[in-house]
């Protein structure tokens, strides 16, 4: 009967010591390695990250100015209405190209005539099929109408589903307000 429970105790022990042990990694280490990723990609573009926003338009070539929640923003044109309060819910099209942090092209709407995505300014809807984040939002603090601007945009900060796999994305994007 002790050879009995003594086996039953060893294979209880090896089972909780493997059900401990997981091949996934953990939020900290996610949040690590897309901080690694961020830090390739502006390595690999010559990329340059500062704490003050530029006074001339267009920002210095492959100058992103980091703002407190975390995106890399560089601003290519301010647009035709740069304009210091945009009323909330003003239907803005967005087109864009999507890069991830190796530089793959991961979507692009800009040259379809009938694919941009509509966003409702400072009303992020994480649930539109079409997709929305905070990142396109934000990015409204640096241009208007007719903006044209480019981020590094951190999971916390995109589309719900690249949050969930903490991936970091690049946009090249552009704003077109609903007149």
């Amino acid at each position: 009967m002790k050879k009995i429970l003594a086996v039953a105790a060893l294979f209880a022990l090896l089972a909780g010591t493997f059900a401990a042990c997981s091949d996934s990694a953990t939020y900290a280490e996610e949040l690590s390695d897309e901080k690694d990723a961020i830090n390739g990609f502006i390595k690999d573009n010559s990329f340059t990250v500062g704490d003050t926003i530029p006074t001339v338009v267009p920002w210095p070539t492959g100058y992103y100015y980091k703002t407190e929640s975390g995106l890399y923003v560089h601003v290519v044109d301010t647009g035709y209405q740069v304009i210091d309060t945009i009323p909330t819910n003003t239907v803005i099209s967005v087109r864009f190209t999507e890069l991830d942090m190796d530089g793959e092209e991961t979507y692009t709407n800009m040259s379809s005539s009938d694919d941009a995505y509509e966003i409702l300014y400072n009303n992020v809807s994480s649930s539109a099929s079409y997709g929305d984040c905070l990142a396109w939002h934000e990015g409204l603090d640096y241009v208007g109408d007719g903006g044209f601007i480019q981020m590094i945009v951190p999971a916390s900060l995109g589309m719900s589903y690249y949050s969930d796999d903490v991936t970091a994305v690049y946009y090249d994007l552009r704003y077109t307000f609903w007149k």
